[in-house]
Protein backbone atom coordinates (compact mmCIF):
# COMPACT_ATOMS: atom_id res chain seq x y z
CA UNK A 1 0.00 0.00 0.00
CA UNK A 2 1.54 3.50 -0.97
CA UNK A 3 2.31 5.66 1.98
CA UNK A 4 -0.72 8.25 2.84
CA UNK A 5 1.75 10.66 4.26
CA UNK A 6 4.12 11.16 1.36
CA UNK A 7 1.02 11.74 -1.03
CA UNK A 8 1.17 10.13 -4.69
CA UNK A 9 -0.10 13.44 -6.45
CA UNK A 10 3.01 14.53 -8.83
CA UNK A 11 3.72 18.59 -8.74
CA UNK A 12 5.24 20.15 -11.40
CA UNK A 13 7.42 23.27 -11.95
CA UNK A 14 9.76 25.23 -14.75
CA UNK A 15 12.55 27.04 -13.53
CA UNK A 16 15.14 29.22 -16.00
CA UNK A 17 18.55 28.68 -15.35
CA UNK A 18 21.52 30.89 -17.12
CA UNK A 19 21.96 27.22 -18.66
CA UNK A 20 18.66 27.22 -19.86
CA UNK A 21 14.80 25.36 -18.68
CA UNK A 22 15.14 22.91 -16.14
CA UNK A 23 11.83 21.07 -15.18
CA UNK A 24 11.44 19.60 -11.76
CA UNK A 25 8.70 16.64 -10.85
CA UNK A 26 7.83 15.39 -7.41
CA UNK A 27 6.35 11.81 -6.91
CA UNK A 28 8.52 10.29 -9.60
CA UNK A 29 7.15 6.91 -10.95
CA UNK A 30 9.27 3.98 -11.89
CA UNK A 31 8.77 4.36 -15.45
CA UNK A 32 9.41 7.92 -15.60
CA UNK A 33 12.64 7.63 -14.58
CA UNK A 34 13.34 4.92 -16.84
CA UNK A 35 12.82 7.46 -19.71
CA UNK A 36 15.48 9.88 -18.34
CA UNK A 37 19.27 9.33 -18.59
CA UNK A 38 21.87 10.80 -15.57
CA UNK A 39 23.65 13.55 -15.79
CA UNK A 40 27.89 12.84 -15.87
CA UNK A 41 27.62 14.66 -12.99
CA UNK A 42 25.68 12.57 -10.69
CA UNK A 43 27.88 10.73 -8.69
CA UNK A 44 27.16 11.84 -4.94
CA UNK A 45 26.24 8.57 -3.72
CA UNK A 46 27.55 5.79 -5.81
CA UNK A 47 29.99 7.61 -7.78
CA UNK A 48 29.52 6.63 -11.09
CA UNK A 49 26.15 8.38 -12.72
CA UNK A 50 24.70 4.89 -14.33
CA UNK A 51 24.52 3.54 -10.67
CA UNK A 52 23.41 7.21 -9.38
CA UNK A 53 20.61 6.68 -11.71
CA UNK A 54 19.33 2.48 -10.51
CA UNK A 55 19.61 3.88 -7.22
CA UNK A 56 16.73 6.57 -8.42
CA UNK A 57 15.15 3.40 -10.06
CA UNK A 58 15.31 1.65 -6.82
CA UNK A 59 13.87 4.44 -4.86
CA UNK A 60 11.26 5.50 -7.43
CA UNK A 61 9.81 1.65 -7.02
CA UNK A 62 9.12 2.12 -3.63
CA UNK A 63 5.95 2.64 -2.66
CA UNK A 64 6.72 4.26 0.76
CA UNK A 65 9.00 7.34 -1.31
CA UNK A 66 9.06 10.42 -2.88
CA UNK A 67 11.29 11.19 -5.37
CA UNK A 68 11.13 14.64 -6.67
CA UNK A 69 13.83 15.50 -9.92
CA UNK A 70 15.08 18.13 -11.86
CA UNK A 71 16.11 17.40 -15.45
CA UNK A 72 16.49 19.12 -18.89
CA UNK A 73 14.12 19.09 -21.71
CA UNK A 74 16.39 16.82 -23.17
CA UNK A 75 15.50 14.36 -20.74
CA UNK A 76 18.98 14.63 -18.24
CA UNK A 77 18.36 14.38 -14.60
CA UNK A 78 21.11 16.77 -13.30
CA UNK A 79 19.78 16.92 -9.67
CA UNK A 80 16.97 15.35 -7.30
CA UNK A 81 15.45 15.20 -3.56
CA UNK A 82 14.53 11.57 -2.13
CA UNK A 83 12.64 11.16 0.70
CA UNK A 84 12.94 7.31 2.59
CA UNK A 85 11.53 5.92 6.23
CA UNK A 86 14.21 6.04 8.31
CA UNK A 87 15.93 2.99 9.54
CA UNK A 88 18.55 1.45 11.47
CA UNK A 89 18.97 3.59 14.89
CA UNK A 90 15.95 5.70 14.15
CA UNK A 91 13.51 2.99 12.58
CA UNK A 92 11.40 3.07 15.85
CA UNK A 93 10.21 6.16 14.94
CA UNK A 94 6.86 5.95 13.33
CA UNK A 95 6.55 9.13 11.00
CA UNK A 96 10.14 9.93 10.16
CA UNK A 97 11.62 10.08 7.05
CA UNK A 98 15.66 10.65 5.65
CA UNK A 99 16.15 13.14 2.54
CA UNK A 100 19.12 13.04 0.20
CA UNK A 101 19.57 15.57 -2.24
CA UNK A 102 22.36 15.44 -4.92
CA UNK A 103 22.76 18.39 -7.66
CA UNK A 104 25.20 17.45 -10.34
CA UNK A 105 28.79 18.59 -10.11
CA UNK A 106 27.98 19.82 -13.69
CA UNK A 107 24.60 22.45 -12.73
CA UNK A 108 25.91 23.77 -9.33
CA UNK A 109 25.50 27.49 -8.86
CA UNK A 110 21.97 27.72 -10.79
CA UNK A 111 19.59 27.25 -7.82
CA UNK A 112 18.29 24.48 -7.95
CA UNK A 113 18.78 23.10 -4.82
CA UNK A 114 16.81 25.31 -3.45
CA UNK A 115 13.99 24.78 -6.14
CA UNK A 116 13.69 21.44 -5.02
CA UNK A 117 13.71 22.05 -2.06
CA UNK A 118 11.04 24.85 -2.17
CA UNK A 119 8.60 22.07 -4.22
CA UNK A 120 9.31 19.97 -1.51
CA UNK A 121 8.52 21.32 1.17
CA UNK A 122 5.75 23.55 -0.24
CA UNK A 123 3.51 20.56 0.17
CA UNK A 124 1.50 20.74 3.74
CA UNK A 125 1.58 16.94 4.47
CA UNK A 126 5.07 17.95 5.81
CA UNK A 127 4.37 19.69 8.62
CA UNK A 128 2.65 15.91 9.81
CA UNK A 129 6.52 14.43 9.54
CA UNK A 130 9.68 14.41 11.00
CA UNK A 131 12.29 14.57 8.07
CA UNK A 132 16.08 13.75 9.12
CA UNK A 133 19.45 15.13 7.60
CA UNK A 134 22.85 12.99 7.78
CA UNK A 135 25.19 15.06 6.55
CA UNK A 136 28.08 12.58 6.13
CA UNK A 137 31.28 14.16 4.55
CA UNK A 138 32.17 11.07 2.54
CA UNK A 139 29.36 11.81 0.06
CA UNK A 140 30.87 16.11 -0.32
CA UNK A 141 31.80 17.63 -3.45
CA UNK A 142 34.35 19.24 -1.27
CA UNK A 143 37.09 19.56 -3.86
CA UNK A 144 34.40 20.85 -6.14
CA UNK A 145 33.41 23.50 -4.61
CA UNK A 146 36.93 24.42 -3.13
CA UNK A 147 35.80 23.73 0.24
CA UNK A 148 37.23 21.89 3.41
CA UNK A 149 35.15 19.27 4.97
CA UNK A 150 34.01 21.67 7.92
CA UNK A 151 33.45 24.89 5.91
CA UNK A 152 31.36 22.67 3.59
CA UNK A 153 29.43 21.67 6.55
CA UNK A 154 28.66 25.13 7.33
CA UNK A 155 27.08 25.38 4.60
CA UNK A 156 24.81 22.73 4.62
CA UNK A 157 23.76 23.95 8.00
CA UNK A 158 22.72 27.48 6.43
CA UNK A 159 21.17 26.03 3.23
CA UNK A 160 19.07 23.65 5.20
CA UNK A 161 18.16 25.89 8.30
CA UNK A 162 16.41 28.02 5.55
CA UNK A 163 14.04 25.33 5.35
CA UNK A 164 13.13 24.87 8.71
CA UNK A 165 15.87 22.25 9.54
CA UNK A 166 17.55 22.73 13.27
CA UNK A 167 21.12 20.54 14.13
CA UNK A 168 20.79 18.51 16.94
CA UNK A 169 23.76 16.24 18.98
CA UNK A 170 23.11 12.82 18.62
CA UNK A 171 24.90 9.42 19.39
CA UNK A 172 24.00 7.95 16.08
CA UNK A 173 27.34 5.84 14.99
CA UNK A 174 27.27 7.30 11.57
CA UNK A 175 27.71 10.63 12.67
CA UNK A 176 29.65 10.30 15.35
CA UNK A 177 32.76 8.79 12.92
CA UNK A 178 34.04 12.73 12.15
CA UNK A 179 33.67 15.70 13.67
CA UNK A 180 32.76 16.95 10.40
CA UNK A 181 29.23 15.24 9.88
CA UNK A 182 26.35 16.96 10.92
CA UNK A 183 23.20 15.74 12.09
CA UNK A 184 20.16 18.04 10.86
CA UNK A 185 16.32 17.30 11.70
CA UNK A 186 13.01 19.42 10.26
CA UNK A 187 10.29 18.89 12.70
CA UNK A 188 6.92 19.18 11.37
CA UNK A 189 4.92 22.13 13.05
CA UNK A 190 2.06 19.79 13.16
CA UNK A 191 4.10 16.47 13.96
CA UNK A 192 2.42 14.39 16.89
CA UNK A 193 3.70 15.07 20.15
CA UNK A 194 4.21 11.55 20.81
CA UNK A 195 6.13 11.57 17.50
CA UNK A 196 8.10 14.30 19.11
CA UNK A 197 9.21 12.98 22.20
CA UNK A 198 10.58 9.57 20.63
CA UNK A 199 12.75 11.80 18.58
CA UNK A 200 13.97 12.81 21.32
CA UNK A 201 14.45 10.09 22.63
CA UNK A 202 15.89 8.47 20.24
CA UNK A 203 18.66 11.08 19.87
CA UNK A 204 21.56 10.49 22.40
CA UNK A 205 20.08 6.41 23.32
CA UNK A 206 23.22 3.99 23.43
CA UNK A 207 22.84 0.15 22.39
CA UNK A 208 26.03 -0.30 25.23
CA UNK A 209 24.87 1.59 28.57
CA UNK A 210 21.59 0.99 30.21
CA UNK A 211 19.38 3.80 30.84
CA UNK A 212 20.36 5.53 27.43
Amino acid sequence: MRNTVLSPSPHQKTIMTAAGPIYLRSHCSPLFIQELDPDSGMRAFTRLPEHEHALLLQIAEREDTMLTIAYTPAGTIVGHIALCPVDAWWQNLEAAYEIGLEVSSNWRQLGIAHQLMQLVFAETTYEEIIVLGMGLYWHWDMAGLGLDAFRYREMLERFCAAYGFTEYLTSEPNIRMHPANIFLARLGKNARQALVKQFFACLLRSNTLPGL
